[in-house]
């Protein structure tokens, strides 16, 4: 698994969070309060509709498959989908994301190939 935060300030005041294994173990993309710009999830390699799950919760807060998630975005068997966000989304406490293979709270098991997400916040 690769992850990667990038300082995007010179050029738009945010940050790029870049992960290349999203999965069933929920990621931290920001540990503090702050706004979501757009998240970008490559579901290619997966012959599957993947659920990737947005949380306003630091990293420890949260458990897939109980906490319930502030957004669920279905993405397609073999598709990459950008979302953005033009207004921007305020969350309050911290920023996280986890991958699985079942929308709603439920469903702990994650994608069978690698789902990649680019997500832009500041």
């Amino acid at each position: 698994m690769a992850v990667t935060n990038i300082d995007l300030s010179a050029i738009s005041g945010g940050q790029l969070f870049v992960s290349t294994d999203v999965d069933e173990t929920e990621d931290d993309i920001d540990s503090g309060a702050g706004t979501l710009w757009a998240i970008e999830v490559d579901n290619t390699l997966n012959a599957a509709v993947t659920y990737v799950k947005l949380y306003n919760a630091a990293s420890g807060a949260v458990t897939v498959g109980t906490t319930a998630p502030d957004f669920i975005f279905p993405i397609p068997a073999s598709v990459s989908r950008a979302i953005m966000f033009p207004q921007g989304f305020a969350y309050s406490t911290a920023l996280s994301i986890a991958a699985v293979t079942a929308g709603g709270t439920a469903g702990t098991t994650g994608p069978t190939s690698l789902v990649t997400a680019r997500v832009v916040y500041s």
